[in-house]
């Protein structure tokens, strides 16, 4: 992989961790905050939500506005945005102003999936597109490491809002990153040919495309489920099961790791048995994990060991899911590869917006809202794998490839 490649990839990982530093970077001090701020878990949870909501319709517009304007233009956007949510939320004096805020953060921050997978789009296919997609996930798989840890120092020794000052200057950060290593990719002529006021057209005709909307679905409903356990997780872990912020940090960080480990093991995993193949091992997996949490749960056998080592196995097995559904979607879609992305990162969102909604409407103070929306979202991914991806066979993925690109 050559220099501008690894630039590329450097620059996309880093607009890609905003999100996940804005996602967990707070989740250890979520129990603290619903204090200081004179609410409730369930409201506080719901921040994650109306974050969720922000990043969906962000997506859906930065999309079809930078297949118009090249990728730059929007990311420098979007990432003001961000700044200015975080500022926000670092100053709301109380949990409505801090819901309204992360809500703004959620338009800047949702820039970094849909402007990465279109990105990806503009330079490869198949497995080229795989390797520099698993590099991305790479790097961005440190964000989820590093937040919560250095969230529960924050917390440790100063003050939740701190939090928010280091993602604004984090924003900040990524704005350099971005003007020093990123070329723009989005050839000239498509830029000319690409109508942005057409993207309703588009996101209504993707949603019975057969080469996209299964792959996006599923991709959807693994999301759900992952969402599920980034909202409900720390309230789980802490409260229910009696961990410090600093031991649930770990238990994050680890979790991320484990999501790593499955990007990466994936694309190899998918030279044998198809990328098809691999998804829909993974979703098995997946559900598998899921309800004998479930179970657990129910039977009154739970505990932190049993939930903390199930949870690593469902995230491993998302980590090798969420970017394969990823590469499959786009596949076909090379000419409106940012509208394509913006309407599949709208659906993740979207249903991670609806399951962080659940956890908080049906918030009692145990672990069974969690493990029973992520339950439901993994045998949902793994039933729409099965019987609507069709065969496993590589050969069989060679003939979307012959298409061209086209939608």
């Amino acid at each position: 992989m050559n220099k501008k490649t690894l630039s590329i990839a450097a620059a996309l990982g880093a607009l890609c961790a905003l999100g996940p530093f804005a996602t967990d970077m707070h989740v250890a001090a979520m129990p603290r905050m619903a204090g200081d701020l004179a609410t409730t878990d369930a409201t506080i949870q719901l921040s994650m939500m109306t974050y969720f909501v922000g990043f969906t319709l962000g997506q859906l517009f930065y999309g079809p506005a930078s297949d118009r304007t090249g990728r730059k233009h929007m990311i420098y956007l979007a990432l003001a945005v961000f700044i200015a949510g975080s500022t926000g939320c670092a100053v709301a004096a109380d949990a409505t102003q801090f819901l309204a805020f992360r809500f703004l953060q959620g338009i800047g921050g949702s820039i970094g999936m849909v402007i990465a997978t279109a990105t990806i789009r503009d330079l490869y296919t198949g497995h080229e597109a795989a390797k520099l997609m698993s590099l991305v996930m790479l790097v961005l798989g440190i964000a989820p490491v590093i937040a919560p840890l250095a969230g529960s120092l924050i917390i440790q020794t100063g003050h939740w809002r701190t939090i928010f000052i280091v993602l604004i200057l984090l924003g900040f950060l990524v704005v350099f990153v971005v003007l020093s290593l990123m070329p723009e990719t989005r050839m000239p002529e498509l830029r000319a040919n690409s109508r942005p006021v057409s993207a309703l057209h588009w996101y209504g005709r993707l949603l019975f495309t057969r080469s996209f909307i299964p792959y996006a679905g599923a991709l959807a409903l693994a999301q759900g489920g992952f969402f599920a356990y980034i909202a409900g997780s720390s309230f789980v872990l802490i409260n229910v099961y009696g961990m410090s912020p600093v031991e649930y940090a770990l238990v994050f960080s680890l979790n991320a790791i484990g999501i790593g480990i499955g990007t990466q093991i994936g694309p190899r995993l998918a030279r044998r048995i198809g990328i098809r193949g691999l998804v829909k091992a993974s979703s098995a997996i997946y559900a598998l994990a899921a309800l004998l949490m479930l179970a657990l749960e129910l039977s009154g056998n739970g505990n932190p060991l049993s939930i903390c080592t199930l949870l690593f196995v469902m995230v491993v097995a998302l980590g090798a899911i969420m970017p394969s559904c990823n590469i499959l979607a786009m596949e076909a879609h090379g000419a409106i590869s940012g509208t394509a992305a913006a309407l599949m990162g709208a659906l993740g969102f979207g249903a991670g917006a609806l399951g962080s909604f659940g956890i908080g409407l049906l918030a009692d103070g145990t672990a069974l809202p969690m493990l029973s929306i992520i339950a439901v979202c993994a045998i949902a991914t793994t039933l729409t794998t099965h019987l609507t991806f069709g065969p496993s066979r590589v050969a069989h993925e060679a003939a979307i490839r012959s298409s061209g690109g086209k939608p």
